[in-house]
């Protein structure tokens, strides 16, 4: 098989020969399936990878009857391959591995997905075992294998199950901008994206049956892998899961795993290492510690210190079972990689790149990823995606119990929330430079050094990878006293919010800070008008309603008139989203006089698209037509793509109002176009809808079932294949054969 690049140019050449037999040129192509002409020479060329929403739409356009698809598919990303390594000289647990592997034989004559449970105490070594079973069976998924880590018992607050559907689908080659805003159309969208395949899932430490209910695939040749403290019932229950118990190994096997780590050291007393064992409490982690510490002292000192001080917590059930054998090994670190050893402790997030670990410590980047290594070396810490760091659960435990009492901890934690602060200031201001933002940033805390970026694509692989270290960040400030961190930073993330709309975030994140922000009416009216934009997207109109009449309030009482403009125009939007015409003529006026003080474009050019929305429900069209015309025209001067296919799509609106019919079908697609390259698909979808229905009317039938079978793509990519929209798209199909 060829390489990626050649399968790349496999489709391209195959497009360009339908494309030519047709007798069509690349304007002729565009003109049909609504991509740019440019970006069509480039998938021809095999400088761009296709989508499948690219081969979808050619192939329908071309006839090719799926070898477009086809060749699109080979052209995809290598299949995901998440799996971490196994702990290097794994011991012992065959029976376990045995029933394992039964359990798979016999699930895979279900039909059904396998599912099996691996539970057990902390630090039996669930993980482990799961990821050595993994990797034996990985070669009989050549759909690849996915690895999260679901944080279901640490410090950690267990994820999300939306989260880590987002970073699934997102590992299969989902665009962020097209995962869907709802968990239900998420888990949805997981399921199609799985169905075809035969993919290995370990979902590591569960914290319950309910956190998995979303995160399984429907149909049969996929294998999920869990581990859990939990007995997980519940979803044995619902899925038939098959279960292992770890128990903590036998005598004998622990023994072997303390030779086995500890190597050929002359004779080593078996007496002695089997006393050890028995003071481990045979928990593999426990082992593994005991053993690394042997193996750089004498074991007859190592169990006469035990002697003197015996492990404090090794009763099975405890969250902490190896405190007293995990402080060994922090206890041989030197001082500086100690100090971050501490310092990790104190943050709650998934993992933390070596670069927040640096504004952290306060050190550079460089003497943070040589602490990072001793850490690593003492096995202390390992590494689960390249340049990212993050406990086993255990030690967690106990390097938030060293930080609790660290004196360092308030300097570290307000630096950690100035590298994020900073950090999505200056992705905002690369998303969006014409974006007028009045809100003071705090300076950069001394010591730290925050990302710069130096392309858009950039700023948002920076936003997108940082986003599960938000919340956690943002708690763990609010309960250091950085208040202004906490409710500073959602607002520095309003513009990847704006394009990514990952909403569990945007809405949690800004409840946050809005407990953050109380007492101060400035900030606590930027949060509140945020959350009513927020609202207002997903539809939730009174809530919507309720945030905006909080930030106008807030924002009188407190003088900011730039800011009152803002949740003015809010609110002249959601009053048109209501029909409620007359007040949103009262919001808008009011908001053009303060817009007119600040001399801010955007806002003005949004507040000329609500002016045309009223005076469109008023009937005055032509009118309506010259506010939208001028509203595209500010967009695109300002460069907000998201904002011209708005506009674009009210002004291809009028026009058919207006029984232009050329002239709306240019402003469909050129919004399409400007929707399509900023990644808007809500803006797209909305305006293939109307482009399709406009194409029906005027009898130009077969390039209108093209438009709402873009449209309806689009929708199903995004888990959305069964909402209204999916379902009256349909319906104009069945009736335009």
């Amino acid at each position: 098989m060829g390489t990626r690049e050649q399968v790349g140019e496999g489709f391209g050449h195959a497009v360009r020969t339908r494309r030519e037999a047709l007798g069509w040129s690349l304007t002729d192509l565009a003109a049909v399936v609504r991509y740019d002409k440019s970006l069509l020479s480039r998938l021809e060329n095999g400088r761009r990878k296709p989508t499948e929403q690219h081969a979808r739409a050619l192939d329908s356009a071309l006839g090719a009857e799926g070898q477009l698809i086809h060749l699109a598919r080979r052209a995809l990303p290598r299949s995901p391959a998440q799996l971490p390594a196994a702990p290097a000289r794994f011991v012992g647990r065959d029976l376990e591995l045995a029933a394992l592997a039964a359990a798979v034989r016999e699930f895979g004559d279900t039909g059904g997905p396998t599912v099996v449970t691996i539970d057990g105490p902390p630090g039996a070594g669930k993980t482990a075992l799961a990821l050595r079973f993994a990797h034996s069976i990985a070669h009989d998924y050549p759909g690849g294998q996915l690895y999260t880590d679901l944080r279901g018992h640490s410090l950690f607050d267990p994820a999300d199950p939306a989260d880590v559907l987002e970073e699934l689908l997102t590992s299969l080659g989902v665009e962020s901008e097209s995962v869907p805003a709802r968990l239900e159309q998420r888990a949805s969208l997981l399921r199609s994206a799985l169905a075809p395949t035969r993919t290995l899932l370990v979902l590591d430490n569960a914290s319950d049956s309910d956190q998995l209910l979303h995160l399984l695939p429907g149909a049969g040749g996929c294998a999920v892998i869990v581990t859990s403290r939990d007995r997980l019932s519940g979803l044995a229950m619902r899925t038939g899961a098959a279960r292992v118990t770890v128990a903590p190994m036998a005598a004998a096997e622990s023994v072997r795993l303390l030779s086995t780590i500890i190597g050929n050291r002359g004779s080593v007393d078996e007496d002695a290492l089997g006393e050890l064992a028995r003071r481990c409490g045979h928990l593999p982690l426990a082992l593994r510690i005991a053993a690394e510490r042997v193996a750089v002292s004498e074991l007859d000192d190592l169990v006469a210190e035990l002697d003197d001080s015996r492990l404090d917590a090794l009763d099975v059930a405890d969250a902490t079972p190896a405190r007293t054998i995990i402080s060994w090994s922090y206890g041989r670190l030197d001082a500086g990689s100690a100090r971050m050893f501490r310092l990790l402790g104190l943050h709650r997030g998934p993992y933390l790149s070596v670069a927040a670990a640096a504004a952290l410590a306060g050190v550079r980047v460089g003497a943070a990823r040589r602490f990072l290594d001793r850490l690593a070396g003492a096995h202390l810490i390992h590494n689960p995606r390249r340049g990212h760091w993050r406990f086993h659960d255990l030690v967690a435990d106990y390097a938030a119990e060293l930080a609790s009492s660290d004196p360092e901890a308030d300097a570290a934690v307000a630096r950690l929330a100035s590298w994020y602060l900073h950090g999505y200031s200056s992705a905002g201001k690369v998303l969006a430079p014409y974006r007028d933002n009045p809100l003071r940033i705090a300076p950069v805390l001394p010591d730290v050094e925050p990302p710069t970026f130096g392309s858009e694509r950039d700023a948002i692989a920076w936003c997108k990878d940082e986003l599960p270290n938000v919340l956690p960040v943002l708690r763990l400030a609010l309960g250091y006293g950085q208040r202004e961190a906490a409710w500073h930073l959602p607002l520095e993330l309003w513009s990847y919010l704006l394009l990514a709309q990952p909403w569990g975030v945007w809405i949690a994140s800004h409840q946050l800070a809005l407990e953050a922000s109380r007492g101060d009416d400035y900030a606590h009216g930027w949060v509140a008008t945020n959350l009513g934009e927020a609202y207002r997207r997903m539809g939730s109109l009174a809530d919507a309603g309720e945030y905006y009449a909080l930030g106008r309030e807030l924002r009188e009482r407190c003088g900011d008139r730039a800011g009152l403009a803002w949740s003015l125009a809010g609110s002249a939007l959601l009053a048109i989203d209501r029909g409620e015409v007359a007040e949103a003529r009262d919001f808008s006026e009011a908001a053009v006089e303060l817009f007119a003080e600040t001399d801010n474009s955007e806002g003005r050019a949004l507040l000329l698209g609500v002016l045309g929305d009223m005076q469109d429900a008023l009937g005055d069209h032509r009118s309506a037509l010259a506010a939208f015309v001028e509203a595209a025209s500010l967009m695109t001067a300002l460069g907000s793509l998201q904002g011209v296919a708005q506009m674009l799509t009210r002004s291809a609106e009028v026009h058919v109002a207006l029984g232009e019919h050329s002239e709306a079908l240019a402003d469909f697609v050129g919004a399409t176009n400007a929707a399509r390259q900023v990644g808007d698909l809500v803006a797209e979808v909305a305006a293939l809808r109307s482009y399709a229905q406009l194409l029906a009317d005027v009898g130009r039938v077969d390039e209108a079932r093209q438009a709402w079978t873009q449209a309806l793509t689009i929708l199903e990519s995004r888990g959305e294949d069964e909402d209204t929209q999916a379902a009256e798209i349909r319906a104009k199909l069945a009736t335009h054969p």
